[in-house]
């Protein structure tokens, strides 16, 4: 518990930093983030470090109980670095070399700038490999890097050489026939072609590797004298790179998360960032760290709304009780100027502990010690919903399909993990590379490309007794972004499978009308609805208007002791709710808790000797929770065994059922 500290901002008045220890007892924080963006104040010229007063920070914070994860500083050039070497700023697009600005702003091919990371690296780690407050090492942060320059565009060139083998491979996976781009030379690859998807989407695999390269380059140079605990933070679905990939080099997981309860969307918002939760967990299949939250109010969102009632507990609850053993916030103190000096914060540019927010953030950390029996507690997931990196890019950058805003990729793949989200089953979210076997179920909204092995795990899957969905949009084109060939969805193979052919797609302008009936029901269809034929599959609903009445929207394939289901068209929220309600029971998937209010959502932990059930309440009114056996409510220390729970509006607790 405890957030990004910045004690470098405040050394010309010590007394702050007296005043931060003594609030961080109050506020019962033991954790901070040290040195995110603090390479000028330890490299104060070329070569020449001042360690000083980051070894009294580090002292003072093991004389007090603290620990710190040690950051590499490298997110932020000094303005000497900068200066001195101009060729380690990044470059845009346009071929412009950026001048010296914010963060995250540098090339990562530069050989200046990784030599002079790296030796700044090794320096903090030689120091402070064995000091007693190191918890870890908090390696960079939000990796982000993008840059064009010759030596990225050459690197580029090199990471297809690395992929492709020969040119001749290279022209056959790219399609070169279309609009005479026949390569005869690497460098001729321009990954600003709008016209070529491969191109931009192989792009989108160097920036993720290259960011990468550097990160385990950071790593290495920390290693040379700690084996001190590295991660980076990640940022959700952040658009350059595939965190998967980032995954692999953490030894464990840390993220930002900065949700906004806006009237009428605390649903929606609250099951956007648990399924950011679950995947941070299933990455590595074990708890995480939320590295960042806002305490207060984020500076950059649309409004900037104070903190109701109860709000913030629910918000770190709910990161608990979907796989996070510890919650921390950017940031600890305010800043006193610049972009993020009214970025909520502990401690406020008042300075005192009597502030609602501090006295919010004190409250909940006194709760902490009670939860303690829950720390490294697992999670038991049995559905498992695909959220793949580079399917979203490739049907990003596939022309058509009403633009990226009617394609709405990531909207509809939160909308079908709320819609299992809102039945109060433990959810893993995974990509393609991932293994199906372990879940009862396995959702995959607009799976637009395929990997390699996919269309085989999908039917190995099926075939031993998963239950497996699909929907429109999906399995359309092969991982070099070129359409499977045979029909769809995924050709020859994934058509008998779902024993269906996706003929075609119907973009639905605002005007047409379109539906089907399931389950006693009519449900509404809007903006797709695929021309589907069954060849083989059961047809559960078909459409009701315009000429293609009458034929297959809803399928179900029965393959070896598995399902294969199939959704030919977008429909709201409403239906998902019924239709994944329906293949949960007959799955046999029970929800965490039975019987809950609408407004209560449940998530579980799983410990050697209890299990623990994390409520909270998405509604602005008191509600009453009854239990299905009797809990004990080890958030708030009740005494006795309870047979129900009363939440408050926005309220949260957590409740341990002993085995």
């Amino acid at each position: 518990h405890g957030g990004d500290w910045n004690p470098d901002q405040w050394l010309e008045t010590p007394e702050i930093i007296d005043e931060d220890f003594r609030l961080m007892d109050l506020a019962h924080c033991n954790t901070f983030s040290v040195g995110i963006f603090s390479w000028g104040k330890l490299e104060v010229q070329e070569g020449v470090y001042d360690f000083a007063w980051l070894d009294d920070i580090m002292d003072r914070a093991a004389a007090n109980g603290k620990k710190i994860f040690l950051a590499t500083p490298t997110a932020a050039r000094p303005s000497w670095l900068a200066t001195k070497y101009p060729e380690t700023a990044d470059m845009n697009a346009q071929g412009v070399r950026k001048h010296y600005d914010s963060r995250q702003n540098c090339c990562y091919s530069s050989e200046v700038l990784r030599t002079k990371a790296a030796a700044i690296d090794r320096a903090l780690a030689q120091r402070y490999a064995k000091h007693p407050a190191l918890a870890g090492w908090h390696i960079n942060n939000e990796f982000s890097n993008v840059c064009y320059c010759p030596k990225c565009r050459a690197a580029y060139h090199e990471f297809l050489k690395r992929r492709y083998g020969t040119l001749e491979e290279l022209n056959r996976q790219y399609w070169c026939g279309f609009w005479s781009h026949c390569f005869t030379d690497w460098n001729q690859v321009e990954p600003r072609d709008y016209a070529v998807n491969l191109a931009k989407l192989d792009w989108k695999r160097f920036i993720t590797w290259l960011n990468c390269d550097f990160f385990q380059m950071e790593i290495q140079a920390v290693r040379t004298f700690s084996n001190a605990p590295v991660t980076t933070n990640q940022m959700g679905l952040w658009g350059e790179m595939n965190y998967w990939e980032v995954a692999k080099h953490c030894d464990f997981i840390a993220d930002d998360c900065y949700p906004t309860w806006f009237p009428g969307i605390t649903e929606e918002v609250a099951a956007d960032f648990c399924k950011l939760h679950d995947m941070h967990y299933t990455m590595q299949d074990k708890p995480l760290l939320m590295m960042e939250s806002c305490p207060g109010i984020p500076q950059y969102k649309k409004y900037m709304r104070m903190r109701r009632p109860n709000e913030f507990q629910r918000e770190m609850l709910m990161a608990l009780g979907h796989g996070a053993d510890g919650t921390m916030y950017f940031q600890w103190r305010k800043n006193r100027g610049n972009l993020e000096q009214f970025h909520g914060a502990v401690v406020g540019h008042d300075g005192t502990s009597q502030a609602r927010m501090f006295q919010t953030v004190a409250d909940y950390g006194s709760h902490l010690d009670n939860l303690a029996e829950t720390v490294d507690a697992r999670r038991h997931q049995e559905v498992a919903l695909v959220l793949d990196w580079e399917a979203r890019w490739a049907l990003s950058y596939a022309d058509g399909y009403s633009g990226n805003e009617g394609k709405k990729t990531d909207q509809t793949i939160n909308a079908h993990y709320r819609a299992l989200w809102k039945h109060n089953v433990d959810i893993a979210v995974i990509n393609q590379e991932q293994d199906f076997s372990r879940y009862k179920m396995v959702v995959a909204p607009m799976l637009f490309m395929l990997q390699p092995d996919t269309s085989e795990k999908m039917e190995r899957y099926v075939e031993n007794g998963g239950v497996l969905v699909l929907t429109y949009l999906s399995a359309y084109t092969d991982e070099s972004t070129r359409a499977f060939f045979g029909g769809f969805p995924g050709g020859p193979r994934l058509r008998r499978l779902f024993g269906i052919w996706n003929e075609d797609i119907d973009g639905l302008a605002v005007e047409d009308v379109q539906s089907f009936t399931w389950n006693g029901k009519t449900w509404p269809v809007h903006e797709f609805a695929e021309y589907l034929h069954a060849e083989g599959a059961d047809v559960l609903a078909t459409f009701e208007h315009d000429f293609y009445a009458g034929f297959p929207a809803l399928t179900c394939h029965n393959v070896g002791k598995g399902k294969a289901y199939y959704i030919g068209a977008r429909t709201e929220l409403d239906f998902l709710c019924e239709f994944y309600g329906s293949l949960l029971l007959d799955a046999g998937i029970q929800p965490v808790l039975a019987a809950l209010p609408d407004c209560v959502h449940a998530s579980r932990r799983l410990g050697k000797d209890a299990e623990y059930f994390y409520l909270l309440n998405f509604s602005d009114e008191s509600v009453v929770v009854p239990l299905p056996f009797p809990m004990e409510d080890i958030w708030n220390g009740t005494p006795g065994m309870l047979s129900e729970v009363v939440l408050p509006p926005a309220g949260s607790t957590v409740l341990a059922h002993r085995f």
